[in-house]
């Protein structure tokens, strides 16, 4: 006698089932071997990411720190040139705009 289930006698049942598995496991196989590389690209892109963010808040610091320098041997440069201007106006007896 023989059982069936659904239309299906239970070696075809077993059939499918194995059929199913090796299905499964193929396809699981097959998206371990596309997905994995992948996963590993995308990590490596936001370290390079972060990297890059990194980079940039720093070079934003020294440009900060060039800005201020800049504008303190602008500021030395006025007070030399009014000391020049002075000197010339003393030595010289020149006074400004001569």
């Amino acid at each position: 006698m023989h059982h069936q289930f659904f239309g299906l006698f239970i070696d075809e049942w077993a059939s499918l089932v194995a059929i199913g598995g090796g299905l499964g496991t193929a396809i699981a196989l097959i998206m371990r071997a596309v997905l994995l590389p992948l996963k590993n690209s995308i990590d490596n892109l936001n370290q390079t990411i972060k990297a890059l963010g990194n980079t940039t808040k720093d070079n934003a610091r020294r440009i900060d720190k060039l800005e201020d320098r800049f504008e303190e041997h602008i500021g030395e440069a006025k007070v030399r040139n009014q000391k020049i201007k002075a000197l010339e106006h003393e030595v010289f007896g020149r006074s400004e705009g001569e």
